[in-house]
């Protein structure tokens, strides 16, 4: 049972891989230019915008949280809310779907390691 749980959350890790692709270049400075004045994405694009692929996976995987959770980033006076607010319902699932999918994967390769050791 573990190694099959492995299985499955590699090929779906596989399957994430092209999609996330696909978002960080045709997606992601969409949702950016929604929060730019939210200090955190600004913050973050600015302190992480080099890398492998220009750290455009790291700033998608920081924007997936602020959509999933906006008001515990405005506690923290990070980002408003309304910014959130006005993204389009579509591109919030472009932007959350991906990060789902990858940090599943993940999770499901965790347990299949726990169950396995």
């Amino acid at each position: 049972m573990p190694e099959s749980i492995g299985m499955w959350s590699g090929v779906l890790m596989l399957l994430s891989v092209p999609l996330n692709l696909y978002v960080i270049y045709t997606r992601l400075e969409e949702a950016e230019d929604y929060l730019k004045f939210s200090s955190f994405i600004v913050t973050f694009k600015y302190r992480f915008g080099f890398g492998l692929f220009g750290g455009k996976l790291k700033r998608l995987f920081a924007i997936a949280p602020v959509i999933l959770m906006p008001r515990l980033f405005q506690w923290r006076y990070l980002v408003l809310v309304e910014d959130v607010k006005r993204i389009p319902r579509s591109l919030k699932l472009w932007i959350v779907v991906p990060y789902l999918l990858t940090m599943s994967s993940f999770a499901g390769m965790a347990l299949s390691w726990f169950l396995t050791g």
